[in-house]
């Protein structure tokens, strides 16, 4: 056996990089799992997944239940797949379903597990200052993200890196990974080490709520929320009683004094913000139903004299 017969599940854009890169090898993908399209705009149209839309212009049979039931596993009993690839897909699935496959199934996760199992891994990471992050890829069982590991490659987590650049990276990183344990697979040149229970973390699905800047908690912390949130839900605060989303910044951890909130000079066309403890440096901003600005257009729109984020 040289090539796997592979179902896929997932369902965002991160999941469709796996998904294109599984489809540009020597493999096979059968069918596509992920989740179900819904309605959403003016017209309601249907909003497919970017899993799905690659599926379809590959012509890759789609199944999109709203629960892994019995017929999804007799469905899959009978595709007769050598292994089931699952990267952010968001459904559970049952011990018969991931029994099938003669490879049982497998998971890409983006974190060094067991740290940050569940839904927002990559954030969470972010959030807490993590210095280090990385994808692992593990045999799924039916507890969350508990199976035995098989890879890990570990991946620095440097200080400006968003959500978004981690994002790409672990792309980058994760689709090259995944190629090189399936060749491991065919070769049964691998082997799985169970995952340490004490140190499993949870990375909880994130609220739309968390995205309030707290100007009480150090600068760190600050810019720390908001490069995790960067894509979504946008971290936020509020000025003259609007309300303001910040997408980039930096911070200095300095001793000094100054009122949480307050802004303390607007020097080289940067916006310099108290926090409990240092300066936040604010490098891009957007009021509500307007365009992302940097710093310096933000300052030369707005009169920001005798103002303070709240």
């Amino acid at each position: 056996m040289n090539k796997l017969r592979i179902v896929f599940a997932g369902t965002p854009h991160f999941a469709e990089n796996y998904l294109s890169s599984l489809i540009n090898s020597k493999h096979d993908v059968v069918c596509v799992f992920t989740q179900p399209s819904k309605r959403s705009g003016r017209g309601l149209k249907f909003n497919h997944s970017p899993v799905r839309n690659t599926a379809e212009a590959n012509n890759i049979d789609i199944r999109q239940p709203e629960k892994i039931t019995i017929v999804e596993t007799d469905a899959l009993a009978e595709m007769k797949p050598d292994i089931v690839i699952v990267v952010a897909y968001g459904l559970i699935l049952s011990k018969e379903f991931i029994s099938i496959p003669r490879f049982g199934c497998i998971n890409v996760h983006p974190s060094l597990l067991p740290r940050w199992r569940g839904a927002a891994p990559i954030q969470r990471s972010i959030e807490s200052g993590d210095k280090l992050s990385g994808i692992t890829i593990v045999k799924m069982v039916e507890k969350l993200d508990a199976g035995d590991i098989i890879y890990q490659e570990p991946l620095k987590i440097d200080d400006n890196d968003s959500s978004l650049s981690l994002h790409d990276k672990f792309i980058k990183i994760g689709t090259e990974i995944l190629l090189l344990t399936l060749e491991s697979i065919i070769e049964n040149n691998f082997m799985t080490y169970p995952q340490d229970e004490k140190l499993a973390t949870y990375a909880k699905k994130i609220k739309k709520e968390e995205a309030k800047i707290n100007w009480d908690n150090s600068a760190e912390k600050i810019h720390k929320k908001i490069m995790a949130f960067n894509q979504w839900p946008i971290a936020e605060t509020t000025l003259s009683g609007e309300r303001i989303r910040i997408h980039d910044s930096e911070y200095k951890s300095l001793d000094i004094d100054g009122i949480p909130g307050n802004i303390k000079s607007l020097n080289d066309d940067l916006i310099q913000v108290f926090t409990k403890e240092g300066l936040l440096i604010i490098k891009k901003l957007q009021k509500d139903n307007s365009k992302i600005l940097n710093s310096k257009d933000f300052i030369n729109s707005t009169d920001l004299k005798g103002k303070k984020f709240v």
